[in-house]
């Protein structure tokens, strides 16, 4: 009697094992999004929204301080990364 009560709860851990769920894949994280500077009449629209004016070179100081210089059409910020022009604004890596 206790050989099929050992038995029985084997299958019933072997059964059990076999149709628990399988893991899910974690969620990818979604590529990020291009940050665009945005041209509002003779101002730009940075991406959190502060608005700058280009100087006759067509560069600007950032609110801290860091100038982004306008390079053969492009905007490079101070990390050296180009922001390329597009007929809205800029857009930034």
């Amino acid at each position: 009697m206790i050989r099929i009560s050992i038995a029985a709860s084997l299958v019933a851990v072997l059964a059990a094992g076999c149709v628990s769920s399988r893991p899910q894949p974690a969620p990818q994280p979604a590529a990020p999004q291009a940050k665009r500077i945005v041209r509002d009449g003779a101002q730009l629209v940075l991406p959190d929204g502060t608005r700058v004016s280009p100087d006759y070179t067509g560069g600007f100081t950032l609110p801290n301080g860091d100038y982004v210089k306008r390079e053969r059409g492009a905007l490079v910020l101070p990390t050296g990364a180009r922001c390329q022009p597009d007929p809205s604004g800029y857009i930034c890596p």
